[in-house]
């Protein structure tokens, strides 16, 4: 296989600068989420919450097998760990539950011999991050948090997992190590008349419990820079080598992987290569891809790949699997990404593509991914893949029939998802459930409606809600209704209003769970209810200086003492239901351990049907809206967004045809 680049002059690089850098803020700029690109849910009973809302694309319910989609992806409003049903309804957001950092790569990991939870959480960089690996078990409590061994950098979000064998003990993880380093040794890095910089491929096997270190490999020990596909100041995530904030990424390590033997398989996206290594000290067992590759490639080539899994292994033949992206941004091998199995033999040193899945053909006929990108043999037979920059996820039966295919985000979100994966998972949370009560006309009227929103983040078990209402915070409480669970937040509605209430949250076999906090029902004042509908009011406007109505705040405060929030009724005992106030769970009432009245017919017959449960509320007043205006309108930082755009369309173009055509043009050819 042979590697050919046009060389470029001063002019040219100089060019190619500033083509990166305006890339750079080009992708910045297109990160500015809004409800188009990114529709995201509004939670009644969770407003803290911003989950992204999923697009479901394709189902076919009769081929998709079960479990949970773990995702996690970031730029968007809240970045962290989540995890999707089938159908798309969210079961856990995890934004901001260790802390104001993105989350990469999910997952159900075993641990003590119990399934855990574990992904990285860190600060994201352009191209790689640091942080540390956490473990939650199933009540999302934080277990254990593991950091890179030694005097180097910390850990980097490409790789945090359970070592295989090693019965839960230890991890595999990451670690984006720069490094001073000659760069002016070979002409083809194009870094003279001084120090440069590198970025070293570390990655280390730490015993959890002790964070002892058993095992760490370095990139330079063992490949050499020279062998890199992707060289320095090229594309957006190399770096230039000659500034310390800038090292050569000449490596780039994104996926480990441990066999019996102790051996690991490592994939490099830089050098497009996966490479064997002996588990004793670190040698190149043998190398498939990149500029030395052990093994003929038949039927197909890859290149910038990712997520490369052990399946099989034998003296004579190994079975891998991997994400072949096949593109970088700035070159390619292959029109469109796929996940590969490939078949290595190890006596006529071939290497063949026995399966490979593409994205399903329904919008834009397949994807080519830029970055990232995932793929997961589940239990059943059937492949998960996730599809890296692009946001999306599909599942696929082993014959290629597409079964599942989700978006998060539109591609100008320019949100993306490091990798997707499907796991079956059982947790109940710590947490109380949620609840958000309302009523438009409240007991002003004849028509008194009221609506109940209950969620409770991250349980899985829930079945079904029982609502019940009371004129008091202490009661006594009154059976409402039974409404089966649909989606993340359960509505609820009645023609009966009352000013408090509670749920409680039921397993299938009508088995309480939890008891929610206790809700006081939201009755909009005379001056706000005209604009509200039965669900809830539009979003508020600001009062401007210059508008008439303003109000000074050194004016005399003539807020009525029934609107003050002091009066609402809550005392410190009045929070949760069956909280006694002293920091002990109070007993239920007779009847309530298996469910209560959850047989018994409600007290008030003429409930409403209940509303949908994607959260997309219409009333006749507007809506709201994410960016911040009510009725629609382009948003402030949705302007400067478009004058981005306008003032660097012209070099975006100019930069793409330069990019592509003459400064950084790689020529692959595969010869035998």
């Amino acid at each position: 296989m042979a590697l050919i680049t046009q060389q470029r002059g001063s002019l040219g690089r100089w060019w190619s600068l500033i083509c990166i850098g305006l890339f750079l803020l080009l992708r910045e700029a297109r990160g500015e989420v809004n409800n188009e690109t990114s529709p995201t849910h509004i939670f009644k009973s969770r407003p803290d919450l911003h989950a992204p809302m999923i697009d479901i694309l394709l189902l076919q319910p009769d081929l998709v097998e079960p479990g949970y989609i773990f995702i996690a992806p970031y730029r968007n409003l809240d970045p962290g760990p989540y995890i999707y049903d089938n159908q798309g309804e969210l079961v856990w957001s995890g934004a901001g539950w260790s802390g104001p950092r993105v989350a990469h790569t999910p997952r159900v990991c075993q641990y003590h011999g119990e399934d855990h939870l574990c992904f990285f959480t860190g600060e994201q960089h352009q191209g790689f991050s640091r942080g540390h690996g956490v473990i939650m078990d199933k009540h999302y409590r934080t277990v254990r948090t593991i950091e890179a061994h030694g005097a180097g950098a910390t850990s980097d979000m490409h790789e945090f997992k359970m070592a295989p064998y090693a019965d839960g003990k230890s991890v595999l993880m990451t670690v984006y190590q720069p490094r001073q380093y000659d760069l002016t040794t070979n002409p083809r890095f194009n870094v003279k008349d001084g120090m440069g910089w590198i970025v070293e491929g570390v990655f280390q096997e730490i015993e959890i419990d002790t964070n002892k270190l058993l095992f760490e490999w370095r990139s330079l020990d063992h490949v050499d820079p020279g062998d890199a596909w992707t060289t320095p100041h090229s594309t957006d995530t190399s770096g230039n080598g000659w500034q310390e904030w800038h090292p050569w990424d000449y490596f780039h390590l994104n996926s480990i992987d441990k066999n019996k033997e102790g051996d690991y398989l490592i994939s490099a996206r830089h050098c497009s290569a996966i490479y064997k290594l002996s588990g004793k000290d670190g040698s190149i067992i043998w190398t498939l891809g990149g500029v030395k590759s052990d093994f003929e490639t038949t039927n197909f080539n890859f290149a910038y790949q990712h997520h490369a899994r052990w399946l099989s292994e034998t003296a004579e033949k190994t079975v891998i699997s991997m994400f072949n992206n096949g593109f970088n941004g700035y070159n390619e091998t292959t029109d469109l990404s796929h996940g590969f199995i490939i078949e290595i033999d190890h006596v006529t040193k071939k290497a063949t593509m026995t399966r490979k899945w593409g994205a399903p053909d329904i919008v834009g006929g397949g994807l080519r991914s830029a970055s990232q990108g995932s793929m997961q043999l589940l239990p059943g037979g059937n492949v998960h893949i996730g599809w890296g920059d692009h946001a999306r996820y599909s599942e696929h039966t082993w014959d290629g029939t597409p079964a599942m295919y989700a978006r998060l985000a539109k591609d100008p979100s320019g949100v993306p998802s490091y990798r997707s994966n499907k796991y079956n998972w059982t947790a109940q949370p710590l947490t109380k459930p949620a609840l958000w009560t309302y009523s438009k006309e409240g007991a002003a009227t004849n028509d008194q409606k009221m609506a109940f929103w209950a969620s409770w983040n991250g349980a899985t078990e829930v079945a079904s809600w029982n609502f019940f209402t009371a004129d008091s915070a202490t009661g006594p409480w009154n059976f409402v209704a039974s409404e089966e669970k649909r989606g993340f937040e359960t509505v609820h509605h009645s023609r009966s209003f009352s000013q408090w209430a509670y749920a409680q949250a039921l397993d299938k076999s009508g088995k309480v769970l939890e008891d929610s906090v206790i809700s006081r029902t939201f009755v909009p004042s005379e001056k706000l209810r005209p604009f509200c509908g039965d669900e809830g009011c539009r979003q508020a406007e600001p009062i401007k200086l210059e508008d008439e109505d303003f109000t000074p705040y050194e004016m005399p405060n003539e807020v009525g003492q029934e609107t003050l929030s002091t009066g609402r009724g809550f005392d410190t005992t009045g929070y949760y239901h069956g909280f006694d106030g002293g920091g002990h769970e109070a007993d239920r009432p007779d009847g309530e351990e298996d469910g209560g009245n959850a047989s018994i017919e409600p007290s008030t017959p003429d409930v409403l049907p209940s509303g949908g449960n994607r959260n997309e509320y219409h009333f006749s007043a507007p809506g709201p809206m994410l960016d911040g205006n009510p009725k629609g309108g382009i948003g402030s930082s949705n302007i400067v967004v478009l004058l981005i755009g306008v003032v660097t369309g012209f070099f975006a173009s100019f930069c793409f045809n330069f990019v592509r055509g003459r400064g950084y043009r790689r020529v692959q050819t595969y010869e035998p």
